[in-house]
């Protein structure tokens, strides 16, 4: 049988790194399998804090990818210094603000106006807006069978609002958060009205919506009650074959008990209550400094934020915390898989209870004790579910020193079993059904009008 072909539009992509990129990334490295050929259409010129061109090998060599550039993006990254596009990733040399010269000082002002009464829903809306019109030719000269777009940014679901209007093309919109129920989402007045209106077209448009956890769908369901029979939930997980080979757990009398984190910290989710347990431990004589390390891979602080690295030196930190700044992936995950626990950090606000960080299955899967600094929800019913480790309030030091000295007590085990139901594979021959069955509903949808119109 003919394969299908497959549009997938996301804006970030290899050699961006970090957990977001996967999804896209795993869809069309695997959707080939289940019949699906893939042609990827991102964005190039890309602002990131977390770049990763390794990537690219994973990239199946059938799968082509079309690039458009992003203009806002691009002239960010010439601002801080901070480029990827197309493999090459110079080093950062961003610096504080107050260090910056009164033109750049200026230029992030009027870039701070701009992001709150101009780029809507986001600062990626004007790569949208072109990755839509180039999605419309690629369709008209490739034939697609149908469209996915994956959010955020949000605005990526404009492209496919766009390049839905001018094809009969079936369309899957994505949502790996919500949108204007947004955690994040503080907009008000005429701003927030419009981006309401803007989520209810891409509802009314889409043949099917995607979203990542059950909470999302509830979400989604009562707002949108018409079509919550066309939402459906492919959750995020973890791609196996990422994984090197797991070492023996063998620590030994005097090695260090290693504490693995993994991704970005900022305002909202902040490591602030993590260290000041680690500090009260230390004072009060629980665990001496050589005994524990902590291990931060990923994103401490923002390019020119220094908060985390701040508060390492006032409260004395700096022998057993290690930041080790963006790792390329196979190395993270080997880091994860070598450590004696890993940690999670969920967001401070209520919402964050339907959130399933994309980071915890690929802990799961590594098979450490998990330490979840998380509110009560869904991402904390399902370590529970695993038996996977031990969940604390995010803004409690005391408790979090208390599962500290907990899981430093307990002997080294074995790996827990690896839940398959968690696999990217099998993730993407579910998103190949479902494009299989919008297409199908199409089909008959054409027929049934042409008989008609006979």
């Amino acid at each position: 049988m003919k394969r299908r072909h497959a549009l997938i539009i996301c804006h970030d992509f290899p050699p961006v790194g970090g957990i977001a990129v996967q999804r896209p990334l795993k869809f069309a490295k695997y959707l080939g399998e289940f019949g699906w050929k893939v042609t990827v259409l991102t964005a190039d010129h890309v602002y990131s804090a977390t770049p990763d061109p390794s990537l690219l090998d994973e990239i199946p060599g059938d799968v082509q990818i079309v690039r458009v550039t992003d203009p806002v993006s691009k002239q960010l990254a010439r601002w801080s210094g901070r480029i990827v596009g197309d493999g090459s990733t110079p080093a950062p040399q961003a610096s504080a603000q107050a260090r910056l010269p009164l033109w750049k000082r200026l230029a992030w002002g009027a870039w701070k106006w701009a992001q709150e009464h101009a780029l809507i829903p986001d600062e990626s809306v004007v790569w949208a807006i072109r990755a839509g019109f180039a999605a419309r030719r690629i369709v008209r000269q490739r034939v697609m069978d149908c469209i996915y777009t994956t959010s955020g940014p949000q605005s990526t679901q404009l492209a496919g609002l766009i390049a839905s209007a001018f094809t009969r093309t079936p369309w899957i919109a994505d949502f790996r958060d919500p949108w204007t129920d947004n955690l994040h989402f503080h907009h008000r007045g005429w701003r927030a009205a419009l981006e309401r209106r803007l989520e209810r077209m891409v509802f009314a448009r889409a043949a099917a919506i995607v979203t990542v956890t059950d909470g999302f769908w509830r979400l989604f369901a009562a707002k949108y009650p018409r079509r919550a029979l066309d939402i459906h939930v492919i959750r995020n997980g973890v791609d196996e074959a990422d994984f090197p080979p797991a070492p023996a757990r063998r620590r030994s009398e005097g090695e260090p008990f290693t504490f693995f984190y993994g991704g970005i910290l900022y305002s909202g989710r902040s490591a602030d209550a993590l260290f000041q347990a680690v500090h009260r431990l230390l004072q009060s004589g629980h665990i001496a400094p050589h005994r524990i390390r902590i291990q931060f891979a990923g994103v401490l602080d923002y390019p020119g934020h220094h908060h985390h690295a701040r508060l390492i030196r006032e409260l004395g930190l700096e022998a057993v915390i290690e930041p080790l700044g963006y790792l390329p992936r196979r190395e993270a995950l080997a880091r994860m898989l070598a450590a004696d626990a890993t940690l999670l950090i969920g967001d401070q606000s209520e919402q964050a209870k339907d959130y399933v960080p994309g980071k915890l299955y690929e802990y799961l899967y590594a098979g450490r004790p998990i330490l979840a600094m998380l509110r009560e929800g869904e991402a904390a019913d399902l370590i529970r579910r695993e038996q996977a480790g031990i969940i604390v309030p995010p803004d409690d030091p005391d408790a979090i020193a208390q599962a500290m000295l907990h899981l430093m007590a307990q002997p080294a085990t074995e790996r827990r079993a690896w839940n398959p139901a968690y696999s990217r594979r099998a993730q993407a021959q579910q998103l190949a059904r479902l494009m299989d069955d919008v297409l199908a509903v199409q089909t008959e949808s054409t027929a049934w009008s042409m008989s008609w119109d006979g």
